[in-house]
């Protein structure tokens, strides 16, 4: 009982930092998978393999740093989460190439 209380208690004061911890991992892991597709790229000389590291690369890390930038430039949630989805929209166009056209 009081595990889950202290549990509670701290995803309650840390709040909002949480969703945003969890985005910076999840920023970080796409960045090492993108690198990963871009090796394999190299080491292949596979078009495919380029555009759906560029994909993972906007669809994880670049929409998180342009919600930032944007959040922080702009100063409205909005413009950020719009920001945000554009860039996702690129990353998913690039994957939907890498699949069927490259």
């Amino acid at each position: 009982m009081i595990g889950l209380s202290l549990g509670a208690l701290v995803l309650q004061s840390v709040g909002g930092g949480l969703s945003t911890v969890t985005a910076t991992v999840t920023a970080l892991a796409g960045a090492f998978v993108a690198y990963q597709g871009y090796r394999g790229y190299r080491r292949n000389d596979s078009p495919p393999m380029l555009y759906l590291a560029i994909g993972i690369l906007l669809l994880t890390t670049v929409s998180f740093v342009a919600r930032q930038v944007v959040g922080l430039a702009a100063g409205g949630a909005a413009t950020a989460q719009f920001a945000a989805l554009t860039v996702s929209i690129a990353g998913l166009l690039a994957v939907l190439y890498s699949f069927t056209g490259a």
